[in-house]
């Protein structure tokens, strides 16, 4: 899809600016063939339109590599120094979405990939919220709120203070209360609401792939926010962002309507943390006017 699709999509539902992600996967049916430089080249085309990442999904550092991420690799030092490279450019605002921990799942006769369970607290792992503190970036992990990958969650943020971590899909789906714990203790995290709207082909904000007993929605399926989470936003107005995880080009279709869903929670909000979630929080994450 070309940048000018994009900003029509983008200037039809009412949205400023969004994040771009490349997926280095082997091909379209991969919903693959991306590049980081065509995600910066879509932002100096359109300047304020695009916030470009340095991928994070890579084949390469997918779940069958996981000695990758358990210690020191020639293709995790390739990924580093080409990414530091990259950085040094100033036209990138983060790195990731780095898939830890994720279900596979086939949408939109797309296939989303296996089941991916690597580690965590792990060596490149470090590296990498290493390379984000050196540029000031923020880094976003997917990882499913498992029991056991949540403890490895809180010992990453313990580590790496310095560093900022987004975890996506609303933290992984936990609980509210779970999330209440996290961002009292670190200060360094942020969650985002990527697809977690209940809406047609709406991904995560349903049990989907698969429901588990950890797993934690934010919204009835109607368009109302759980009480619980209406007042975890309300208690950290600061530390959510709002995404629509588009990560295939069928589900653009259901652009307009995720936004539109949004606007529908955040009208339950008191109008400033509105505000903060549906365009604050994103412009002091990345630095932006």
């Amino acid at each position: 899809m070309s940048a000018e699709q994009l900003v029509q999509l983008m200037d039809a539902a009412g949205v400023k600016s969004m994040v771009l992600m490349a997926r280095y996967y082997r091909g379209a049916k991969d919903a693959g063939n991306g590049r980081d430089e065509q995600a910066l080249e879509f932002a100096r085309k359109f300047p304020g339109r695009f916030i470009p990442f340095v991928a994070g999904q890579r084949g390469d550092l997918g779940g069958r590599n996981r000695q990758v991420w358990e210690g020191p690799t020639q293709i995790g030092d390739n990924f580093l120094q080409q990414a530091e490279k990259k950085l040094q450019s100033g036209g990138y605002f983060g790195l990731g979405e780095f898939i830890l921990k994720h279900y596979a799942y086939t949408n939109f006769g797309v296939q989303g990939g296996n089941d991916v369970d690597l580690p965590v607290h792990s060596y490149l792992m470090h590296r990498i919220a290493e390379v984000a503190v050196k540029y000031r970036l923020p880094v976003l992990i997917h990882l499913e709120a498992e029991p056991e990958k949540v403890t490895a969650m809180a010992q990453l943020l313990e580590t790496k203070r310095g560093a900022k971590f987004v975890w996506a899909h609303h933290c992984g789906r936990s609980s509210a209360q779970q999330i209440r714990e996290f961002l009292t203790r670190y200060a360094n995290l942020t969650c985002d609401l990527g697809g977690m709207t209940a809406t047609r082909q709406g991904g995560y904000g349903r049990y989907w792939p698969k429901q588990t007993p950890w797993m934690h929605l934010i919204e009835d399926g109607s368009g109302k926010l759980f009480p619980e989470v209406k007042l975890l936003f309300e208690e950290f107005p600061h530390r959510f962002l709002l995404g629509t995880d588009a990560a295939h080009t069928p589900a653009l279709d259901f652009y307009a309507e995720r936004i539109d869903r949004f606007r529908e929670l955040l009208s339950q909000l008191r109008p400033a943390t509105a505000e903060n979630l549906g365009y604050g929080n994103a412009q002091r994450l990345f630095g932006l006017k």
